[in-house]
């Protein structure tokens, strides 16, 4: 029989695009190179997002749930103290779903793209019940935080200001890119590398970091539970 500390890590992934990110992770654990993990579910927030196709061929559920879609915010909105109290009930009502006891709880929540920051109003419940949250960010650590940060980073290159950036696994927190780094990697610019091409490279090296992190992080809960 095997015992609680044995059983896979449950891992809940949130994506919003293309999801290949997501994909790395279906891969790593159907050839046993991400071992001790369970992908439990996929929460998207965009309803043609294509992670959900991959989803599907894996066999894995998936929940749609939307900030202006499932009426938390009015389309179009633009009054400031509006819009930061739909994204907060938004994201107290998205905790409360992912802590629901109608479904499995997981214990590792990996953002593989997806779009939307969290406030505390998710953040806070989630670090309670004591699930681990991480994300992928394409820059190194305070460097480049939020959005665009590929496109950034390949600017002050060509304008001979950088000659490397990179890639980081980390925690979240209620600072954008902010948390604790898990997994950092540096990659040097080439020369004459257009930026598609830098794109592409990235996101190789991104699959092959988030895989390495839910490794290391899922090990560590596996070995922890019951302490």
């Amino acid at each position: 029989m095997t015992g609680p500390e044995e059983s896979p890590c449950r891992i809940l992934v949130m994506a919003s695009g293309f999801g290949s990110n997501f994909q790395a992770l279906i891969d790593a654990i159907s050839t046993g190179q991400l071992r001790n993990s369970r992908i439990i579910s996929l929460i998207t927030n965009r309803r043609n997002a294509h992670a959900i196709v991959r989803a599907d061929k894996a066999g894995i559920p998936w929940d749609y749930f939307n900030l202006i879609s499932n009426g938390f915010l009015r389309k179009g909105e633009t009054d400031e103290q509006k819009v930061a109290e739909g994204r907060q009930r938004y994201d107290a009502a998205l905790a409360a779903r992912v802590l629901s006891t109608d479904k499995e709880r997981p214990e590792l929540i990996i953002l593989a793209g997806w779009m939307h920051v969290f406030s505390g109003a998710f953040l806070e419940p989630i670090e309670r019940a004591k699930i681990r949250i991480i994300n992928i960010h394409p820059a190194l650590p305070r460097e480049f935080d939020g959005a665009m940060a590929i496109e950034r980073a390949f600017e002050e290159f060509k304008a001979g200001r950088l000659t490397r950036t990179g890639i980081m696994a980390h925690y979240v927190i209620d600072e954008v890119d902010r948390g604790a780094p898990i997994v950092v990697k540096e990659i040097e610019f080439r020369k004459g590398e257009e930026l598609e091409e830098f794109k592409e490279r990235m996101h190789f090296h991104e699959h092959e970091l988030i895989v390495k992190a839910t490794a290391k992080v899922a090990q560590e809960i596996v070995e922890g539970r019951g302490t």
